[in-house]
């Protein structure tokens, strides 16, 4: 039995070396952050971190977010100071972006981004079991209209509460499947994953089914998180695999100092292990081999 420390901050130090810092990881720190500051989840804050991110560092926030940003920067004021809340909207405001970034990728919205990005919400004692599903589809739709993104997001967080919850890998990943309405795509993950990393039929590198499918299956198939981390370097999506397979290897197992002693000084993995034990702050018992 695993603590609530080890896997939380696994889950977020699996992420960082799994995904050699890419910048899934700052948007996973957007909402880790609000989610401390506001201790609940508040949408249009989360989507204000995610633009001021892609307006001040440019970095890699993935195509849909982008031209999220485009339709968002049309609305304001070029005569105005530039600051996070510059980009806050209210939800109807925002629902409007998320349409417009559909039709430009011509409706092809189900990737993987939420899933590598909303997994603090699994780690936030405000967020309660009941709540989690609805609450990981809302944080994908402020991106990914598709609601296949959001089916994946909450597969992913809603494995990572139940390892928090100290049930055994198997059942973590059987009780996610019992989500309603998932679709055949994502359905058929749970037979097929402990066959083969692939889908038998070509997709997109970044399809969310896709990605879990690869990510369960290398997951199940180890015995630690080094030795997913491994296996997972061979997939043929890997830059999409490696950074949800960094987050549930390291929720499952916890990461062991040895695996991450050489990033102790880089500032995005203190960034991210401060983050996780502030949220693991916000449980009533977080530190004690119990179930909470």
């Amino acid at each position: 039995m695993s603590t609530v420390w080890a896997r939380c901050e696994g889950a977020f130090i699996g992420h960082a070396i799994a995904s050699q810092y890419d910048p899934s990881i700052f948007m996973a720190l957007n909402v880790a952050e609000s989610l401390i500051q506001f201790k609940e989840y508040n949408g249009p804050d989360i989507l204000a971190r995610h633009l001021y991110l892609y307006h001040t560092k440019r970095c890699e926030v993935g195509e849909i977010t982008k031209y999220i940003y485009q339709a968002a920067s049309t609305s304001i004021s070029s005569r105005s100071p530039t600051s996070r809340e510059t980009f806050r909207f209210n939800p109807t405001i925002i629902n409007g972006f998320v349409q417009s970034a559909h039709d430009k990728t011509g409706g092809y919205t189900a990737s993987c981004g939420p899933a590598q990005r909303s997994y603090p919400l699994a780690f936030c004692a405000n967020i309660t079991d009941d709540n989690l599903v609805d609450v990981a589809m809302q944080e994908a739709r402020l991106t990914h209209q598709s609601p296949i993104a959001g089916q994946v997001a909450v597969i992913v967080n809603s494995i990572c509460r139940s390892l928090l919850r100290n049930h055994n890998w198997q059942a973590a990943v059987n009780s996610a499947f019992t989500q309603a309405r998932l679709h055949d795509d994502v359905k058929n993950i749970l037979m097929r994953h402990g066959r083969w990393p692939n889908p038998l039929v070509e997709t997109h590198p970044a399809y969310a089914p896709t990605i879990l499918n690869s990510v369960l299956h290398y997951v199940s198939a180890s015995r630690s998180a080094a030795e997913a981390l491994e296996l997972a370097k061979y997939a043929k999506n890997k830059h999409y695999c490696l950074p949800i397979v960094g987050i549930l290897a390291g929720a499952r197992w916890g990461v062991p100092e040895d695996m991450y002693r050489s990033h102790m000084d880089n500032l995005d993995l203190t960034a991210m292990r401060t983050a996780a034990n502030k949220l693991i702050d916000l449980w009533p018992v977080s530190r004690t081999d119990v179930s909470v």
